[in-house]
């Protein structure tokens, strides 16, 4: 209950300030390029006179708006003559004046040794406190007749990295690493605070002096060791923690229950990714499953990884092609069984996996694609025990050019080509492939003669020079 009441009796005095606030005259003198006598009124503070005559935006009374005017109604027709011979004058609205801030640097001005002369006696104020803890005391209400004189900034620091504020910082002879921390409202949650860098020049010699901080030392005893005093030029500078550098993820594609990119750290290994990607679906084919390092991954392209997205059954005969083509050129690939892994789950098979690894299980191929010379090249549904021919002649059997003594199965596992015969097995995924006789010119088969009785005489003239 007495909290509320202060509360409304700080309120009541508030408004009953900028109710009742009457003009004043303050005087702004030293460091700054605006010096002169500011016409304000009773409920302004010393950092909202120095806010203002920083913002330049100086109306005279000649160009006073009406809202102005009625600011100086008590202001007699005497007071206008006396203000006229002053070097500057202002009319600060009292709209503008009613929230404190940083104001905006003009020169080289002090904002922690700011001194308030007010009736014969000297006030030093540090208005950065203020602006940091909201401490009024160093930013009281000013009266008629104040005079405020800025000073130049002696010394300076420069605050680099993860701060809450970094910056260039004003500070005072004296002063610890612990005291400017504060000025930049401390360290964010990324900070690695034992590596604090405090690099010093020598401003004679231009030789350079490091320090690095533990500062959790000084955050346990602030009159550590580790708390330096600091000088004009130091600069400190915080880094973030070496792990927050770059995110490692391993991205696992294909017959899964949750597909996507996982994060993974140094302990992550393909069973526990896998686990965590609710493992293989009811139709994947572990038996191809492919474990794929990103970093020589050289034959990756777009279209592949669009491809690798779609089930099978819906590509065209060009795009399973392609698709069967590129899965059999795709280098990095790991030797792992990932099919054994999976079922034993046992650890002795399994291995750790790095950033960037590409996680691929295929779903089982249960079509063959017929290629080549025939009439209707393309994917049929594999059938257990049917022959290589069958599969020909559902294709609408060979064109005129067809090479049948060429004829290869391209194994899906291996990519070995296997040289047809009578009893060759055609297992899912596999392509049979029928080549194409060319036809030649008489030109084509006159230059092949010419090759084959070339190479007859030079045979014939080894063995004849052999035998002498």
């Amino acid at each position: 209950m007495k909290n509320r009441k202060s509360i409304v009796v700080l309120i009541l005095i508030s408004l009953y300030v900028q109710l009742f606030a009457l003009p004043i005259n303050v005087s702004i003198i030293g460091n700054t390029d605006n010096p002169g006598v500011y016409i304000l009124d009773s409920s302004n503070r010393v950092s909202q006179a120095i806010d203002y005559m920083n913002n330049r935006n100086i109306l005279s009374l000649e160009n006073k708006t009406e809202e102005n005017e009625l600011d100086l109604a008590g202001f007699d027709e005497k007071a206008d003559q006396e203000m006229e011979t002053n070097k500057k004058f202002a009319i600060f609205n009292k709209e503008q004046m009613q929230t404190s801030q940083v104001p905006k640097e003009e020169k080289n001005i002090s904002y922690r040794k700011v001194i308030l002369l007010r009736n014969g006696e000297k006030i030093n104020l540090n208005l950065q406190d203020f602006f940091l803890t909201g401490d009024l005391n160093n930013n009281p209400y000013l009266e008629n007749d104040d005079v405020i004189k800025l000073l130049p900034i002696e010394y300076k620091i420069e605050l680099l990295g993860q701060f809450n504020r970094p910056g260039t910082y004003e500070f005072l002879q004296g002063e610890r690493l612990s005291d400017l921390v504060e000025y930049g409202l401390g360290f964010t949650k990324d900070a690695d605070l034992e590596n604090i860098r405090i690099d010093r020049i020598n401003q004679e010699t231009g030789e350079l002096t490091s320090w690095l901080i533990d500062y959790n030392l000084i955050l346990a005893d602030r009159n550590h060791p580790n708390n330096i005093e600091l000088e004009h030029n130091d600069v400190i500078k915080v880094s973030m923690k070496p792990y927050l550098y770059s995110k490692k993820s391993v991205k696992v594609m294909g017959l899964v229950k949750y597909p996507g990119e996982y994060s993974i750290d140094d302990s992550s290994t393909l069973l526990s990714v896998l686990e965590k990607s609710g493992g293989p679906l009811a139709g994947a084919d572990l038996n191809f499953a492919m474990l794929i390092d990103e970093s020589t991954f050289s034959s990756y392209d777009p279209d592949l990884e669009r491809l690798l997205s779609l089930n099978i059954t819906t590509m065209t005969v060009t795009e399973y092609s392609y698709y069967q083509t590129k899965l059999r050129e795709i280098s990095g690939k790991h030797f792992i069984d990932i099919k054994q892994l999976w079922q034993s789950k046992d650890k002795s098979l399994d291995r750790q996996v790095r950033d960037g690894d590409i996680i691929y299980i295929r779903p089982a191929q249960m079509l063959v694609n017929v290629s080549g010379a025939v009439q209707n090249a393309g994917l049929q549904p594999w059938q257990a025990d049917k022959t290589w021919q069958e599969y020909i002649t559902d294709a609408g059997g060979y064109t005129n050019t067809a090479y049948e003594s060429k004829i290869r199965v391209i194994r899906y596992d291996t990519n070995v080509w296997v040289k047809i015969k009578k009893d060759t097995v055609v297992n899912p995924g596999d392509e049979i492939f029928i080549p194409e006789k060319l036809d030649k010119t008489f030109w084509e088969y006159f230059t092949e003669g010419l090759s084959t009785a070339a190479q007859l005489i030079t045979i014939v003239l080894g063995v004849h020079t052999l035998t002498q």
